[in-house]
């Protein structure tokens, strides 16, 4: 589990969910910053990164069985 958190496509993931969450969460308060915001812009960010996690998690996945394919 801690290699899969090293993992580029993970990592990328988690950097785009948190970014996706604190805009949102500045769409929401109406901070001045975040005003010009679109929650377009922000659903489908939340999307990629559920995307992007995905892929990370069934390759992680997958590497993981082939591995234990080869051992046996």
């Amino acid at each position: 589990m801690r290699n899969l958190w090293r993992s580029p496509v993970v990592l990328t993931g988690n950097i785009m969910a948190i970014s996706a969450l604190v805009f949102l969460f500045g769409y929401v308060l109406r901070l001045p910053y975040f005003k010009n915001t679109e929650l377009g812009w922000i659903i489908m960010t939340l999307i990629g990164a559920a995307m992007v996690l995905g892929f990370g998690y069934l390759w992680s996945w997958k590497d993981s069985v082939n591995t234990k394919k080869r051992l046996k």
